[in-house]
């Protein structure tokens, strides 16, 4: 059983809750029983497995089938050694480091390529919660990737990775993809949880009974670009995008959260580009 603070898995644990340590590692801290075991039914691959005596004795079948999934044996660690470790507030007496996942790219060397389809696109999203719940959202909206510009934040972020639920193990993402690196020929609509200017010749409400925003086939590259509550959309952002989608609210309310605008916008453009298919 782990029980010192100078073992060197607790060390690595260590390094992950911390952005410095997460850059130079190049690994993934999962907490939870969630997370452990879309781990490895996402088949990455398992550094380590720590478990808690009292967690092996209560959850000994969700134990045995994460082992033989991820082909790795779970170590025993103190409950103490966990939960001084955990970013979690309750840890759940189960963690993994994992290797990220294949489908994880970055966009610092090459343009991401984009199959026809829709794809999320967050532009300076800097709370880890919100992307993950965006990730989240995105997955289950039937997304072909989630792009994330320069200045977001990180996938590895452990909170980013809780709150995605299990997405970001298994939706393909690109990171520090720039304005500039979207393809030309795809389709990009941009969201602010700020309406834009309704004056804008290029301002179209996403709910309307007049019609669908833009024209939009399942073919098409369509790119669901959303900012940040504070900051908006980005000046080249704005620049690049075809249609500029507001969500009408009451007045008393001057924006929507970042995750709750991205949700309604993705199943909204899913409706639409199903009936393209009707």
């Amino acid at each position: 059983m782990i029980r010192s603070r100078s073992n060197p898995q607790v060390r690595t644990i260590r390094r992950l809750r911390s952005a410095h340590g997460r850059r130079n590692a190049d690994l993934l801290l999962l907490e939870g029983t969630h997370l452990a075991t879309a781990a490895a039914e996402a088949g990455l691959t398992l550094r380590h497995l720590l478990v808690t005596a009292d967690f092996r004795a209560r959850h000994a079948e969700l134990v045995d089938r994460v082992e033989h999934e991820s082909g790795t044996r779970a170590t025993s660690i103190d409950p103490e050694r966990l939960r001084e470790q955990a970013d979690a507030d309750a840890p759940q007496g189960i963690a993994a480091i994992v290797e990220p996942p294949r489908t994880w790219k970055t966009a610092q060397s090459t343009a991401p390529a984009l199959d026809p389809g829709l794809h999320l696109y967050a532009d300076s999203i800097q709370d880890p919660g919100n992307l993950g719940a965006m990730a989240r959202s995105a997955e289950a909206a039937g997304a072909a990737s989630l792009l994330l510009s320069p200045g977001t934040a990180r996938p590895s972020h452990p909170r980013a990775l809780r709150a995605s639920a299990g997405s970001l193990l298994r939706i393909p993402l690109w990171t520090d993809v720039g304005v500039d690196q979207l393809p030309p020929d795809a389709h990009c609509l941009a969201l602010t949880p700020c309406s834009p200017d309704p004056e804008s010749p290029r301002s179209v409400p996403l709910f309307s009974s007049a019609g669908e925003p833009m024209p939009l086939s399942p073919t098409d590259s369509i790119i669901l670009a959303v900012g940040s509550e504070s900051r908006g959309l980005s000046a080249p952002l704005l620049t690049r995008a075809d249609v500029l989608l507001s969500i009408p609210t009451d007045p008393a309310v001057e924006s929507l959260n970042a995750t709750v605008a991205a949700s309604l916008a993705l199943f909204e453009l899913r409706r639409l580009l199903a009936a393209e298919l009707a």
